[in-house]
């Protein structure tokens, strides 16, 4: 059994926050062992989890998934339009979970964030796993397939689109890459793809794009 309860928040270096958050805890119904899993993100609020779920994966077990939610307090220059999300992955090891960093990195966290102009209704960057049928469509997607079996490493870029140093639409920068350009993928996270491109002087430029300018991720 998976049970979500308070826990204390731990700030660096292990220190214990008066606040309180999220809990991810594994109960062996046969032995009564209760064993701490993860603590849950905390954005200023311990937030919700919107859904706990297990589910097989290309090449290996059945995986868990869970995903949290919290709303953004902060005020950090963007105008959000949804609650900051997470997806967590874990697999099972004997009597508990440990994390599956690799498709946790995959899916990732963030929020949808909306033009910072009056034109508030056009979507900059929209989180792409917000429930659990965005992960498993995604899951069967032939995109996730070749990236799970290491087949997708050389991408061309579909139209102009400017590079990221992060997952974000806050970090965009003035390089560019136009439409038949060719790059490398090296990683993906939350709908972005890290990417290499090597200029014809043979220079290496290297950062984030979104997964739709290169036919997906």
């Amino acid at each position: 059994m998976i049970i979500v309860s308070p826990v204390p928040v731990l700030e660096d270096e292990g220190k214990q926050n008066p606040e309180m958050g999220l809990g991810l805890s594994f109960l062996n119904c046969s032995t009564g062992t209760l064993r701490l899993i993860a603590r849950l993100p905390y954005v200023a609020d311990p937030g919700e989890v919107r859904d706990i779920f297990t589910e097989q994966v290309e090449g290996g077990d059945r995986k868990l998934f869970v995903i949290h939610s919290a709303p953004i307090r902060a005020f950090t220059g963007a105008v959000y339009g949804s609650d900051y999300f997470s997806v967590m992955v874990f697999h099972k090891i004997g009597d508990t979970y440990s994390a599956d960093k690799v498709l946790t990195g995959y899916f990732g966290s963030g929020a949808d964030v909306l033009a910072s102009d009056e034109d508030q209704a056009k979507s900059v960057y929209t989180y792409p796993y917000k429930t659990r049928n965005l992960i498993l469509a995604k899951l069967v997607s032939k995109n996730y397939l070749d990236w799970a079996k290491g087949e997708l490493t050389d991408l061309v870029i579909n139209k102009k689109t400017y590079i990221y140093s992060l997952t974000s639409p806050a970090s965009i920068n003035k390089m560019y890459l136009v439409g038949g350009d060719k790059v490398k993928q090296e990683s993906i996270s939350a709908g972005w793809i890290s990417i290499l491109y090597i200029t014809k002087k043979g220079k290496e430029i290297r950062g984030w794009v979104p997964c739709e300018n290169v036919d997906g991720c």
